[in-house]
């Protein structure tokens, strides 16, 4: 017999403290009166509900990894840590999974594979929280096969606050008509942070992708997985610019659903000069090209006809454990570190022009510890929906990316966020420094969140921040606000406006 874990109350004496007041992001502190770890959902209902009557400040985390400071700012009186609600485990009707906004994207992999041989396109770092990838839209290594996250999303339990300050849990389903049917699609992309506080989703798929047990893709029997490392002394300006141009150019050339091509993801890791080395990940479903012919086929186009040399490893894996070689886990570097990252969403190759700059930024001067580009593999199943199908409008992109940078210490802050954004704004000079909705780009990722999109000093465009992230869905998203937290409890400098 299982004995319930009870909810735990940690305050500034507890010498827990210390390590929960800080996310992810050392740049910012998270320092409530204090934190309230609940093991129910009827937990944060009674926790939120004395919050709200008392008018203190409330926020609520799952995994810690929000790249900006929307829990800790403004100071909030008390911050739910989502991490104990972590169950996961059949829905109530049996077709289809349920599970806690606190698992990690690690636990659901390993607990979806072992007990059902299933998948779903979750992300490649293992240890971010269900409940802020799922709301910010999800996807990940198996997203140009399965698409979002939120493709498969059925249901999500929530405790919302009402006009009369009375926290209800209740829940909302795919399919269901009028307010309920508003307050699932707004957490089909719609971010963190905005509606109340989710305790589980519930997961069942569309049925061309439902091919196993629970309702869900039926994970595959093998991977094929390459690292390729390229070093720095082998990669001039003029192969730079043709690998990149060419990791753009085939994944145009395969960006529609349902082909063997989707079966295939690479994450580009274009890392500062100083780091030595350029890294590609590539996998690709066995099942689907037992020889492994389109990874070879595409690692060679990006190389053939340059100077580049690619030093590979890998090899053919059992599907977790392939899963597992790609993704990437709080370790190392970025532990303990400050950080900064931007997003963009890409239609098509970037220009040599702009590639040129990525290339010169990458080697200035800098003494960044983790500084880079990834380029991730887009399209496939991803851009099967409608723009509006989901809150998540970016329904037609072919790669996207993230730009990072990691550091130690509050006195290298001024350094390493001019290089992040003098490259940024340098790369998007010609859309006034941001990656706008155009022939080329299409916006920013909520779950990349950047507040530097907020001050046009730095987004000079004529798109405002709310366009970059979610186009025309924004509108309805504010409908979605009014209704179902009226009287803005749940709110950060980039939340939804009621």
């Amino acid at each position: 017999m299982t004995v319930p874990i009870p909810p735990l109350t940690v305050d500034r004496t507890d010498p827990r403290y210390v390590e929960l007041s800080h996310s992810d992001n050392h740049r910012f502190a998270v320092e409530p009166e204090i934190f309230f770890l609940p093991s129910t959902p009827d937990d944060v209902v009674g926790a939120l509900q004395k919050a709200v009557t008392e008018g203190r400040g409330v926020a609520c985390r799952s995994g810690g990894h929000c790249g900006q400071d929307f829990v800790g700012s403004p100071r909030r009186d008390l911050v739910l840590d989502l991490h104990n609600l972590n169950v996961v485990g059949p829905t109530t009707d049996g077709h289809g999974v349920r599970v806690g906004a606190g698992a990690t994207v690690d636990q659901v992999q390993k607990a979806l594979y072992r007990r059902w041989n299933a998948a779903l396109p979750l992300g490649a770092c293992s240890a971010v929280g269900m409940g802020g990838l799922v709301a910010g839209g999800g996807y990940g290594p198996l997203s140009r096969q399965l698409g979002l996250v939120v493709d498969h999303l059925d249901a999500v339990e929530i405790a919302v606050v009402d006009e009369s300050r009375t926290v209800r849990l209740v829940t909302a389903r795919a399919g269901d008509p009028g307010d309920l049917g508003e307050l699932f699609w707004a957490h089909t992309g719609g971010g963190g942070g905005n509606f109340g506080v989710v305790t589980a989703y519930e997961f069942r798929s569309p049925e061309h992708l439902a091919t196993g047990t629970m309702g869900l893709p039926r994970a595959s029997s093998r991977m094929h997985v390459q690292k390729v490392v390229y070093p720095w002394a082998a990669m001039d300006e003029a192969n730079f610019v043709t690998v990149m141009r060419r990791f753009f150019e085939w994944h145009e050339r395969h960006a529609e659903p349902g082909t063997p091509e989707s079966s295939l993801f690479a994450t580009f890791f274009v890392n500062h000069s100083s780091q030595g080395i350029l890294q590609l990940m590539v996998q690709q479903d066995a099942d689907v090209d037992p020889e492994g012919r389109i990874l070879d086929e595409f690692v060679a186009f990006l190389t053939e006809g340059t100077g580049a040399v690619g030093i590979p490893r890998g090899g053919v894996m059992s599907w977790l454990t392939g899963t597992r070689y790609m993704s990437q886990a709080d370790c190392g570097d970025v532990m303990g570190a400050r950080s900064a990252s931007k997003s963009a969403y890409h239609r098509a190759a970037p220009t040599d022009e702009q590639l040129a700059v990525l290339h010169r930024h990458l080697h200035l001067d800098h003494p960044g510890q983790a500084s880079y580009v990834m380029f991730n593999s887009y399209g496939g199943e991803i851009n099967r929906r409608a723009p509006s199908d989901t809150v998540v409008p970016q329904r037609d992109s072919v790669v996207k990316s993230s730009w990072f940078t990691a550091w130690q210490g509050a006195e290298m802050d001024g350094t390493q966020l001019g290089w992040l954004r003098g490259l940024y704004q340098e790369f998007f000079a010609g859309t006034g420094g941001v990656p706008v909705t155009g022939d080329r780009t299409d916006g920013c990722y909520i779950n990349y969140p950047d507040i530097d999109l907020l001050d046009p000093v730095h987004n000079r465009s004529q798109q405002p921040w709310h366009h970059l992230y979610y186009k025309d869905n924004y509108a309805r998203l504010r409908a979605a606000k009014r209704l179902w937290d009226p009287l803005n409890i749940f709110h950060h400098s980039m939340s939804i406006e009621p």
